[in-house]
């Protein structure tokens, strides 16, 4: 049997830092939001026991690094019943290295898609525990829509749905360390930090008011000249507001119009390559009919 699972992208409205952990996890706050740049995970059962996983572009990882992989091996360690082996196949849209939770919601994917090959076997919640031990992201990309995150990130609250909106997604070539940029950030003292109540109203309030509330504290660290450059283009092109998400290096911009947005990716495609318009979608994943 085979299946296809749409991945969505997820980008951060608003990121904060709260503090840190004794096992080195980091305490967040952040309001996650899903966006139709998805990747497509097809999964297959087979005869032979195992994992096969197929990625073009990601050769060079080994299968046990991959966060697919892992999924798959947690899910079968976890559910005796399931006796196939199963295949991956893997078509990637979301940039890798790039704040989008691309590895994470390839994750969630396989989490998802392998729960209906077994007939739903885990809910909803039973699923997220499962990908809170692969990614703190993996929740969040199995559920989707707009959501609170807190403590490691994995403690989800649904707010409500953004109004009609279009986001420019704009990735340079150069990537960022997650790791770096959290102990960069663990050595400022007394950061700017997101004003969450104001953006959780602005909600409410419509995109003009939303794109004045983005914020990621990340950017008091991140200092690559591409993210600063490509905030300045889409401020300069009708975006309400602009804003690295997660650790970086993507930097998205928050349009209420389509043909503004379109004309503004089409400006900065004239300087990179991975450029995406795109809209705020109220799911996580799901299957591809």
């Amino acid at each position: 049997m085979r299946i296809h699972i749409i991945a969505p992208a997820k980008i951060n409205l608003a990121l904060d830092i709260l503090g840190k952990r004794d096992d080195g996890f980091h305490l967040v706050k952040m309001i996650m939001q899903a966006v139709d740049l998805c990747d497509v995970v097809s999964l297959k059962t087979k005869r032979e026991p195992g994992i096969e996983l197929h990625c073009p572009g990601l050769e060079a990882v080994p299968d046990e690094e991959n966060t697919a992989y892992r999924a798959a091996a947690l899910f079968l360690k976890e559910t005796p019943a399931f006796s196939e082996g199963i295949s991956i196949k893997i078509k990637k849209r979301i940039p890798m290295m790039a704040g989008l939770a691309g590895g994470s919601a390839d994750a969630a994917a396989v989490l998802f898609g392998l729960n209906h090959l077994v007939g739903g076997v885990y809910t909803m919640d039973q699923l997220c525990e499962l990908g809170a031990q692969i990614g703190s992201d993996v929740p969040f990309c199995l559920q989707g829509g707009t959501m609170l995150a807190e403590g490691t990130g994995t403690l989800l609250s649904p707010l409500p749905t953004l109004p009609d909106c279009f986001f420019v997604l704009a990735r340079p070539p150069q990537g960022v360390s997650t790791a770096k940029a959290y102990a960069a950030f663990d050595q400022l003292r007394n950061p700017d930090r997101p004003d969450f109540d104001r953006t959780a109203l602005a909600l409410y309030e419509g995109v003009e008011e939303l794109g004045r509330c983005l914020f990621n504290v990340f950017e008091q660290v991140v200092t690559l000249p591409d993210v600063s450059h490509i905030r300045d283009v889409m401020k300069e092109n009708g975006a309400a507001g602009a804003c690295m998400t997660g650790t970086g290096s993507t930097v998205f911009g928050l349009f209420a119009d389509k043909g503004d947005a379109e004309r503004c990716a089409g400006i900065l495609k004239t300087e990179y390559e991975r450029v995406f318009v795109t809209q705020p979608v109220p799911y996580g994943c799901i299957l591809d009919d």
